[in-house]
């Protein structure tokens, strides 16, 4: 059996009837088919689109305060959990997004930001805000404008003693110059005296 290719030749009539015009938008040199069905379903779309992102940053924003709570107020225990980070490992919670969550609300109730900026600004954008308000903050407070104090101690045991409480030193030697400056100036004519 041979297949034989039949070639048919159209008129002009029915090759036209055929064809279908689509509507174009010739603005510029912008070239689109405009379908309002489509457009208008496109236009609903970008609106629960919107509004679902609205809904989820209202969502994040009620868990990262939930987390909180029940971190501050320890209520994992309730359920045996040994550690907060237990607790959140059940809800299948990433670790640095819990962390990162609490940062935000820890921030929101010291009122370095506030939920509205939070829900305009998203959590990446709050995240990256704290972190730059964390470095200045951090810079500025290991500038101490007072140097250390760097002296030797005759004994092994004195020495000890003050490495160990090394806040008491600080507090001791303020004190003593504040309150008792008389009974370092006795101790400084008794060291006058030894040379």
């Amino acid at each position: 059996m041979v297949n034989r290719l039949i070639i048919r030749q159209f008129t002009k009539k029915e090759f036209e009837m055929d064809i279908k015009l689509n509507r174009r938008d010739l603005n510029g040199n912008e070239n689109c088919i405009i379908n309002n069905d489509a457009l208008n379903h496109y236009s609903s779309l970008k609106e629960k689109l919107k509004i679902n992102s609205k809904k989820e940053i209202y969502c994040k924003l009620e868990t990262l305060k939930i987390l909180k709570e029940i971190k501050d107020n320890q209520y994992y225990k309730f359920d045996g959990y040994k550690s907060f980070d237990a607790f959140a490992k059940d809800f299948r919670l990433a670790r640095a997004q819990v962390y990162n969550y609490l940062k935000i609300a820890n921030a929101i109730k010291e009122g370095v930001i506030e939920e509205e900026f939070l829900i305009k600004n998203g959590i990446l954008e709050t995240l990256v805000v704290l972190r730059n308000k964390e470095t200045k903050t951090i810079k500025k407070s290991k500038q101490n404008p007072i140097k250390p104090l760097r002296f030797q101690l005759k004994k092994q045991e004195s020495y000890d003693f003050y490495k160990k409480n090394a806040k008491f030193t600080s507090f001791l030697m303020d004190k003593l110059f504040q309150d008792k400056r008389d009974l370092i100036e006795e101790f400084f004519k008794e060291f006058k005296n030894l040379r």
